[in-house]
């Protein structure tokens, strides 16, 4: 007797004859949740963590295909700033995407820094005390959080 696939999100057994490694309702959730980290991408310039993880569940077909909308749409946005240059260095790192091979011009290589992210989590970078993100100066040590252009 043939053993049962199941689907590896949750565990229930598949019922159609797809070969798929999820059911059809995680494979719409799954779907879902990709369309949302992209917006999150895109209109909150931020990729989590956890959203890589989600993201690793996915072809790399589907990986390169959110690379190049995402570099596309800051490119035409004009918002290659190092914030954007972070999150396509993180999608480039974590799965190994080569620029040329999908026809982009290389990226520079932006990392995200202790600063960065302590900005990003309203904190500032010296005394980490919890700000609010239009202040020039920390009103706790005096830390200049914007810098001149």
């Amino acid at each position: 007797m043939a053993e049962l696939e199941k689907c590896i999100e949750c565990g229930k057994v598949i019922k159609d004859e797809s070969h798929a490694p999820y059911c059809k309702k995680c494979d719409e959730k799954l779907d879902k949740h990709f369309d949302t980290i992209e917006d999150n991408i895109l209109i909150f310039r931020e990729l989590l963590d956890s959203e890589i993880e989600t993201l690793k569940k996915f072809e790399s077909e589907d990986i390169n295909d959110l690379f190049k909308r995402v570099h596309k749409k800051f490119k035409d946005d004009n918002k290659l700033d190092n914030q954007s240059l972070i999150i396509l260095n993180k999608l480039k790192d974590a799965f190994k995407i080569d620029e040329k091979k999908l026809g982009l011009s290389p990226i520079p290589v932006v990392k995200e820094t202790r600063e960065d992210r302590l900005l990003k989590n309203n904190q500032c970078p010296d005394c980490e005390k919890e700000i609010q993100k239009d202040f020039s100066l920390c009103p706790y040590c005096g830390f200049k959080l914007k810098k001149d252009k």
